[in-house]
């Protein structure tokens, strides 16, 4: 079981860099492109005013993904983003799971539960792991365990699966 997104599965968190292009705009992580989804309105931020689609190139521009997680907290967000949040999060991690190497990586995990254990009260994304909160949805977990098995699915089966397979 995989209980945090850090050290040897770092690789696992919205803040590993990637390359994520969507309509013109590459962004270096998914935390960035999740962020720049938020926002279909003009944005007020520092002094200045932003229509939707410059807001999205300036967070493209953002070198830390911690910095962009805290401007997307103070954003005027879309109407309907508690109904699409999802549907972008499973885009976002699908496209940086269509690097080779990281879905290596992401294959590498095999069948362990992953689960973005955090302490800073996420309980949509994660599960946190502090003594005043409860259970956790476990959401972006899920989806990477969804697209892992969709990697799963879409590459040849090993030598010792066929093998496996002939001798059933």
């Amino acid at each position: 079981m995989v209980t945090k997104f850090d050290g040897k599965y770092g690789f696992l968190s919205n803040f590993y860099p990637c390359w994520i292009e969507h309509k013109g705009i590459t962004y270096p992580s998914v935390e960035h492109y999740y962020v720049a989804m938020k926002v279909t309105e003009m944005q007020f931020l520092n002094g200045s005013y932003y229509t939707a689609a410059d807001f999205r190139e300036l967070i493209a521009i953002i070198k830390s993904p911690g910095d962009v997680k805290k401007i997307g907290s103070k954003l005027k967000i879309r109407k309907d983003w508690d109904s699409k949040k999802l549907e972008f999060m499973k885009w976002g991690v699908t496209e940086k799971f269509k690097d080779p190497k990281l879905a290596e990586m992401l294959l590498s995990t095999g069948d362990m539960e992953l689960t973005e254990g955090n302490w800073w009260h996420d309980n949509f994304w994660g599960v946190c792991t502090c003594s005043k909160c409860k259970d956790g949805e476990n959401n972006l977990g899920k989806i990477l365990m969804d697209v892992r098995l969709n990697l799963k699915q879409k590459t040849r089966p090993s030598l010792e699966d066929i093998i496996k397979n002939k001798n059933s």
